[in-house]
């Protein structure tokens, strides 16, 4: 896959423009996402290649081995032609004394293999075979891996989405895991097998010979065993086997059979106590049919839900577009080290508005962790290095807190802004209504908004077509400020002040719109608890559609800040700091452009009757 990554060496100093659709940055991100992609698929083609070859040969020596030894045990099991001619000579030699006077009286007549060499040739011929198959196996893989790397024709955008198709098949249908396991495990089974024939065939010969093997093949598979126990009591301990993936992953599972045989217990506890008195006081008739009714009626409605979910599993859909656009994302974010490739993945996060991509990278626990990890390594560096130095960290620190930030207003809850533990308790947690927020995570949260948010020194400038998110930053910056601080609602106002003298756009308008209602809404005797509720406000304006309506918006505004204020009185400070802050808004869609607009003058009908109820 060609690349130009190498065009993009230069440090990147300031966060990069959030694109207008995914991948529309001038080709950075494909660029290094192309360059990443080639060095994992090529290390993993060379290392399965590596084992797979190591494993061929010595398949083919242990195959040679094992033949040996079959060559000697198999003609155990019949008849020696040999034995017949020299009871033959013998009684000629002995002249008339005649034992033998027909075929029956053959020493091969009355032949009876040992019974103990049949366990051993049925051993050492299942040893064989696993070779063999192995063998056969290790071959068929390299083909595998030949196809993996295959490139078709096409562009360098077709290419590399074939490419990603055949890595995300190749870990749908487990290729890493049956070359580098299921293989190896099935020669390493076949040589146990080996060993324990080898014991048997010897002890038909020698008990004590057998006896001193049997200790030494005992010690090795101790070792073997330990060593697997170890791998799986330590997931990073280097004594890595078939036999520990399989103990690693069993456990795992019986941890959620465990879990679900717990539940089931209860389950049937609290059922068969809500039930039994029930059953003491006989039930009506009617009541019986009843349930009867019921039970058939969620069986039928039990094997419809079986039989659709079989048959959408008859055939598999391609991956999306939307899906490949998750799949690169995930592939730069988990496994890249370059700090540019990942401050374009993280910008262009920003650009995904598919809610069910979105989705996907919010609920990979791993993913987002890593997005926070990221975002708290360079933010501590951004603070540590000198000044001259701090360009880079904070670019990074910029672009990792906006894709937090645009993941957590499209898809997720307040929550997804906190700290990998907090996350992860406040998602074990659920089953609340909403998240208790302490004062050290809304400390966290400040910062997170404020490097999200549009740099203070691009406020001056044509802010026309900024991004919404930038702009939304700075309220969220204010509103977790004004949480924090007591009497802190000033925060918001000025906030609000800020935003009004923004070059005037549809962002703009939003934006305003949320800061309005969070100033209203805001209460400071519920500081911590009312913040999940005014950030589900920002959510919202954050997932409302961009449309060419600028003053709708801030109608329904003043709409949703008269019944806010409906219970405090007409004339209260509020109020008046709400009118005059549309008043200047009004002021400055006063421009040939939006002047005969429709909805302006729905802005002034709303703006008109909110002045005359305050007053």
């Amino acid at each position: 896959m060609n690349t130009t990554a190498y065009a993009f060496e230069q440090p990147i100093t300031e966060r990069p423009e959030i694109p207008a659709r995914f991948g529309e940055d001038g080709g950075k991100f494909y660029s290094y996402y192309d360059q990443l992609a080639d060095e994992l698929d090529e290390d993993l083609t060379k290392r399965l290649k590596s084992q797979l070859d190591g494993l061929l040969i010595f398949a083919g020596l242990f195959a040679g081995v094992n033949s040996a030894f079959l060559a000697l045990t198999l003609p155990m099991m019949s008849a020696d032609p040999a034995d017949d001619t020299n009871a033959l000579l013998l009684q000629l030699v002995k002249g008339g004394n005649v034992t033998i006077n027909s075929e029956a009286d053959l020493p091969s007549a009355t032949f009876a293999p040992p019974p103990a060499i049949y366990p051993v040739n049925i051993l050492f011929a299942v040893s064989l075979t696993c070779a063999l198959m192995s063998s056969f196996l290790a071959v068929l893989g390299q083909q595998w891996l030949v196809y993996y790397r295959k490139r078709s024709g096409g562009g360098a955008a077709h290419q590399r989405k074939e490419q990603l198709r055949r890595q995300m098949g190749a870990q749908r249908w487990r290729l890493e895991l049956v070359l580098d396991d299921i293989l190896p495990g099935l020669l390493q089974v076949g040589l146990v097998i080996f060993c324990i024939s080898f014991i048997l065939y010897l002890r038909t010969l020698s008990t004590s010979m057998s006896t001193s093997i049997s200790a030494i093949v005992g010690a090795g598979l101790a070792i073997t065993v330990g060593a697997a126990v170890c791998a799986t009591w330590d997931r990073m301990c280097p004594y890595q086997s078939p036999l520990s993936h399989l103990l690693c992953w069993t456990i795992d599972r019986m941890k959620l059979v465990m879990v679900a045989f717990l539940w089931l217990v209860i389950f049937l506890k609290a059922y068969l106590h809500e039930i039994l008195p029930k059953q003491r006081s006989r039930t009506e008739p009617q009541m019986a049919a009843r349930r009867g009714e019921e039970a058939q009626g969620n069986s039928w409605r039990l094997a419809q839900e079986i039989t659709s979910r079989t048959l959408t599993l008859v055939g598999r859909k391609e991956e999306t577009a939307n899906d490949l656009i998750v799949g690169t994302v995930k592939r730069v974010i988990l496994t890249s080290e370059h700090t540019a490739a990942l401050i374009h993945a993280a910008t262009n996060i920003c650009a995904i508005d598919d809610k069910e991509s979105l989705r996907q990278l919010l609920s990979d626990a791993d993913f987002f962790d890593r997005l926070h990890d990221l975002y708290s390594t360079f933010s501590k560096s951004s603070r540590s290095l000198p000044t001259q130095l701090r360009t880079v960290p904070e670019a990074a620190t910029k672009a990792f807190a906006s894709a937090i930030l645009h993941l957590a207003l499209s898809v997720g809850t307040i929550m997804d802004l906190a700290p990998p533990k907090d996350r992860a308790l406040a998602i074990k947690n659920s089953l609340q209504v909403q998240p208790v927020l302490s004062h050290d995570q809304v400390m966290y949260f400040r910062p997170l908004a404020r490097w999200a948010g549009l740099e203070r020194n691009l406020w001056d400038g044509d802010l026309k077509d900024v991004n919404h998110l930038l702009l939304l930053g700075i309220v969220l910056q204010e509103l977790f400020l004004s949480t924090i601080h007591p009497y802190g609602r000033v925060y918001l106002l000025r906030a609000i002040r800020s935003l009004a003298n923004f070059t005037i756009s549809r962002q703009l308008l939003r934006a305003l719109c949320c800061a309005a209602k969070l100033y209203i809404s805001c209460r400071q005797t519920e500081r911590y608890a009312q913040l999940p509720q005014l950030f589900e406000v920002v959510k919202t304006t954050y997932g409302s559609p961009d449309t060419d309506e600028f003053c709708t918006p801030l109608a329904e505004t003043l709409r949703y800040i008269r019944e806010v204020a409906a219970p405090h009185e007409p004339g209260h400070p509020e109020n008046m700091i709400t009118s005059d802050l549309f008043r200047l808004v009004l002021v400055a869609l006063d421009t040939p452009t939006y002047r005969d607009r429709e909805e302006r003058g729905e802005l002034e009908e709303e703006h008109g009757r909110f002045e005359a109820w305050i007053n």
